[in-house]
């Protein structure tokens, strides 16, 4: 039975401000959710809305007044169950939903005893994964030898943010310096459709794909525009915020929207949407990689196991969680290490973690410390 219910209104000072096409964020704000059983059996989920709605619609204030008022009270006394109510999923917020789903069945695998996502995906996890960095949108003139660092740190892939503005020089810098490094770009959505050419420009750098490069208002308006003008783009499309369920990656997939998948749990609706998602693209040969939002390890680390499952097409953005917090929220942080691998060069990877529930401890005096605003719920 829970017995006791936490939300937490977190702030967590970052190191340095991320930027993108859509917005900039120098504090992230996330909402933690603690539930408990009456044995002290705990289990956390992360929201990983941001302030404004410029990823999605959902914000830190929409999603801590639906859990407040609705959600997080109806499982007070309720027995430990991860089945949630079906209408949650079709309220067109995930990033609620998948916070309860993920602090519920984290519960409920603490008090099994196993590992939650080799407990949904039922498969065994691989001990590493290599890293992948994110560079937002830094000084043009400070971006080859940003790049150069990671790479010099055995980082075997590299995503820029990219613009309109400036995007086809960014990735002309980094591709004419590293010839062979794996690289792909995200956008944002920032390109219109008569930008087209632009897109295109793309299509010499060999790219491992383009993330969101279109304004899309509706998957159906992006089908339609498809279908209608010449295409031409032969780098692999990657679709990230456009898809935020499995029914959007069924619809993209069968009017032939896509090429690859960006994965994140937060997005989709929780773990078990997830793994659904995951098995979609293995039977229907849709190449998926793990995403990640600048969120907190207690979601990250979910993203570093998923991507040890053992085929993701890429290296995901999970790198290290001091490069963008001086402090995060699980025990251990997420950190990397490097390996000499001989005449290979340097590896940079993570060592993932398969203990019971999150597989790491949470830290809840870093909670409480970052913490501005807070509601329980107690028997």
């Amino acid at each position: 039975m829970i017995t006791n219910i936490a939300l937490y209104h977190v702030q967590l000072p970052m190191k340095f401000t991320f930027k993108t096409a859509k917005g900039k964020v120098g504090v992230r704000d996330t909402l933690i959710v603690r539930l408990e059983d009456e044995e002290g059996y705990v289990g956390y989920g992360e929201c990983v809305a941001f302030v404004d709605p410029f990823y999605t619609l959902e914000t830190v204030a929409s999603c801590w007044d639906v859990l407040c008022t609705r959600y997080l009270p109806n499982l007070l006394g309720q027995e430990v169950s991860t089945t949630l109510p079906q209408q949650w999923l079709s309220e067109g917020m995930p990033m609620t939903v998948a916070s309860v789903e993920n602090a519920l069945l984290h519960l409920q695998c603490a008090r099994l005893g196993v590992n939650t996502v080799e407990y949904v995906l039922q498969q065994p996890l691989a001990a590493t994964v290599p890293t992948g960095i994110v560079i937002g949108e830094i000084p043009l003139d400070t971006l080859v030898d940003a790049v150069s660092n990671y790479v010099s740190q055995g980082c075997e892939r590299i995503k820029l943010k990219v613009s309109p503005k400036d995007g086809y020089e960014r990735v002309q810098r980094v591709r004419s310096a590293y010839p062979n490094l794996m690289l792909a770009v995200d956008a944002n959505q920032s390109y219109t459709y008569q930008e087209m050419d632009k897109v295109r420009a793309f299509n010499g750098f060999d790219l491992a794909c383009i993330e969101e490069p279109f304004q899309i208002d509706s998957l159906a308006t992006y089908q339609q525009y498809r279908s209608t003008h010449d295409w031409e783009i032969t780098t692999p499309i990657c679709l990230d915020e456009s898809i935020l369920s499995y029914d959007d990656l069924v619809y993209a997939h069968s009017h032939g929207l896509l090429d690859v998948l960006n994965v994140k749990v937060g997005r989709l609706g929780g773990l078990r949407e997830t793994a659904k998602v995951i098995h979609y693209c293995r039977d229907h040969g849709i190449q998926y990689w793990i995403g990640s939002m600048v969120e907190s390890s207690i979601s990250k680390w979910m993203h570093v196991q998923l991507a040890a499952l053992g085929d993701a097409y890429m290296p995901g953005d999970l790198s290290d969680s001091l490069r963008y917090f001086d402090r995060d929220l699980t025990s251990p942080p997420i950190v990397s290490r490097i390996q000499d691998c001989g005449t290979k060069g340097l590896s940079q990877f993570v060592e993932v973690p398969n203990g019971a529930g999150l597989g790491v401890d949470v830290d809840i005096e870093a909670i409480t410390s970052y913490c501005i605003h807070k509601k329980l719920w107690q028997l």
